[in-house]
């Protein structure tokens, strides 16, 4: 058999198997894109070949691994997730993780089975049993979207069964909202339990406020992002514009209260000097702050180690912005292996991934990653419009928005957009914990277009739809054609 024969024998495989996913196809494009190029990204990317023992066949090995876990753990959350399985696993995962934020807050160790770290003047991850390291906030972005979409949908839920005036003994029996809390004011007759707004401080303040306070003593970038995506998906789910402003304000108040108190109690000093010193960084030259330094050195005000430490903090951010100019010497950059700066900064397969992407991939590299980015947000989108049900849509938006919104993040501070975060790059930085996270959020996102799928097929034979899409035959139409366009005129 010749090479065209078989390549011609794997595309028709390869567009069979397409015809047969019944989630969006083109979204599950994205992911394989994303997975492969990452492989390509982060054995070239990393400099541990030049001053470790790690061989390249290893460290191929190990990025296998992760991208074949995360994989599987998509394909499962896709392939057999239900909308109340989905909630259920928001729940337990947000509690989970704010039970190793916790953990983590208090620097627990218990040796050879769960040990805090500190890495960079923050506690940031968890080792379990020596080996597997777990970035807590990494867990906590994506549960804690998924466990505001379950809040805001139950919330309203409880609102309807309140304008409903139930019997209190039908209440009770309701399935719908908060029953357990009903059960609590009735058994304990506290009236006050069943009000809007003690519903409301339990089931969404204080959890958000609780997430967002631990967080921040490891990671204000992350805390940002995390009461970020949290306000979205509530905004979304239709929480309502009045709450979400007394949400807001109660949230500041709280957290500015528990700044202050850390602040005083210096627990967070470290943190508190390396935001200081990126906004520092962001608004003045780093050549203008190299003069003051020495200026300060002959007047005696500061030391040589003041100048290398200097030169060593602010290593990361030359080391990227030389990278993107480096990468311009042809529109595909100086192809892969042939980056001069990952020797120079061991870290820059994490927080600044996107300057070497430029650096070895040029202009069409960055426009490729741009790309795909955009175009999970375009697909995002498309489901969200077909999901009826809240919680569904609330999903869907929210998780969309947390990856593409990390990403953006990451490519404005790897161009000087913005101060430095910290962030990574979503699927395509390294990163094990991220790399599981961030699958498992978009098996949610391909698990629920399986289901409007599902359910739309349902509608046309005539049953009765568990997830219904509001829309007229004319968008029907055009969705549909949009779907044989993007699979070549495939058709389920």
């Amino acid at each position: 058999m010749s090479l065209t024969d078989r390549m011609a024998k794997w595309g028709d495989k390869v567009r069979g198997a397409l015809a047969s996913v019944k989630g969006d196809k083109m979204l599950l494009l994205i992911v394989i894109l994303l997975y492969l190029f990452s492989i390509m990204t982060v054995l070239s990317s990393s400099s541990f070949l030049a001053n470790s023992e790690t061989g390249r066949v290893s460290m191929l090995l190990g990025q296998l691994a992760i991208i074949g876990i995360s994989g599987f753990t998509l394909w499962a959350i896709y392939k057999y997730c239900t909308l109340k399985g989905l909630m259920r696993l928001g729940i337990i995962g947000f509690f989970i993780s704010l039970g190793m934020l916790v953990f983590l807050t208090l620097h627990i160790r218990i040796p050879h089975v769960m040990e805090s770290q500190n890495l960079n003047n923050a506690w940031r991850t968890i080792y379990f049993f020596g080996h597997i390291q777990v970035h807590v906030f990494e867990v906590v972005k994506v549960f804690s979207i998924l466990y505001m979409a379950w809040a805001v949908t139950a919330w309203k839920e409880e609102m309807e069964l309140m304008e409903e005036n139930l019997t209190p003994q039908s209440s009770l029996e309701d399935p719908r909202g908060f029953r357990w809390i009903r059960r609590l004011a009735w058994n304990f007759k506290a009236d006050w339990m069943n009000t809007p707004f003690f519903k409301r401080t339990l089931i969404v303040y204080l959890p958000f406020i609780v997430t967002c306070a631990l967080v921040s003593r490891g990671s204000n970038s992350s805390a940002g992002i995390i009461a970020f995506g949290m306000l979205i998906t509530l905004m979304i789910g239709g929480f309502g514009i009045r709450k979400l402003l007394a949400f807001m304000i109660l949230g500041g108040i709280a957290l500015g209260g528990y700044m202050m108190i850390s602040g005083k109690s210096g627990s967070d000093d470290g943190r508190r000097a390396t935001g200081k010193s990126r906004i520092e960084a962001f608004f003045s030259t780093y050549e203008g702050r190299l003069a003051e330094i020495r200026k300060q050195m002959e007047e005696g005000k500061a030391t040589r180690s003041d100048y290398n430490r200097f030169i060593d903090d602010n290593r990361q951010t030359q080391a990227a912005k030389w990278a993107i100019r480096e990468g311009r010497v042809t529109p595909l950059g100086k192809g892969p292996g042939g980056s001069t700066q990952k020797y120079k900064v061991i870290g820059l397969f994490g927080d600044f991934m996107f300057s070497f992407i430029c650096e070895e991939y040029g202009i069409l590299g960055a426009v490729f990653v741009i790309f795909l980015f955009g175009a999970l947000i375009a697909r995002g989108t498309r489901i969200a419009n077909y999901c009826s049900d809240t919680c569904a849509l609330t999903m869907v938006a929210g998780l969309v928005l947390l990856i593409s919104g990390q990403a953006i993040i990451h490519i404005l501070v790897n161009t000087g957009a913005i101060p430095m975060t910290g962030q990574t790059l979503p699927i395509l930085s390294d990163g094990k914990s991220a790399m599981l996270m961030f699958s498992i959020a978009l098996g949610v996102v391909l698990g629920i277009s399986r289901l409007v799928r599902e359910e739309i097929d349902r509608e046309e034979a005539g049953l009765d739809p568990v997830i219904t899409h509001e829309g007229n035959d004319e968008i029907q139409q055009s969705l549909d054609d949009l779907d044989a366009l993007d699979t070549n005129g495939l058709q389920e």
